[in-house]
């Protein structure tokens, strides 16, 4: 009788476990994805979009990366902890100037008006701070002031890299 009870015991507990592990999905099978769920945008709103070609046009020769995350362009040091990678890995950059050898010259962000409130400003004090570094120009434009082109290349190149840029163009 005994016997019995542990045997009808043991197989609720199998029963249990194998229905448990049948209604779990397997990660990486079966279909995730729901395509009526999704749509196609374009990566940069209306606003980046003028900016970036203000950039193309502000600095030829050089490398314009869009919608950059900042985990491309930054490393921990081997003696550090991976949590400070961690704090910043989830940022991003509006975009990255890199010579034709994707050195990284500069980064820029435009800001408007949502930069006004204190999560973003967290965020963006993090992104200054990581700029800083790793010695990489970070450039923040007001999406509501544009510019011009020859204040992008001063502002974005620097003295050395700009004169450069002018005797090249020359």
């Amino acid at each position: 009788m005994v016997w019995g009870a542990l045997a009808l015991f043991f197989l609720v507990i199998v029963a249990a476990t194998l229905s448990k592990l049948a209604g779990r999905k397997v990660r990486g099978t079966g279909s995730a994805i729901d395509a009526s769920a999704y749509y196609a945008v374009k990566p940069l709103t209306t606003a980046e979009q003028a900016f970036f070609r203000l950039l193309e046009n502000s600095l030829p020769g050089y490398v314009i990366l869009a919608q950059v995350d900042v985990k491309r362009i930054v490393r921990t040091k081997r003696s550090k902890s991976h949590q400070h990678f961690n704090r910043v890995a989830q940022l991003s950059l509006d975009y990255v100037i890199c010579r034709r050898d994707f050195s990284v010259v500069a980064a820029v962000e435009l800001d408007d008006p949502s930069h006004d409130r204190q999560r973003q400003k967290t965020r963006d004090e993090k992104k200054d701070a990581v700029m800083k570094a790793i010695n990489v120009r970070l450039v923040r434009f007001d999406v509501r002031r544009y510019p011009s082109e020859m204040d992008v290349r001063k502002q974005l190149l620097g003295e050395k890299d700009y004169a450069e840029s002018q005797s090249v163009a020359a």
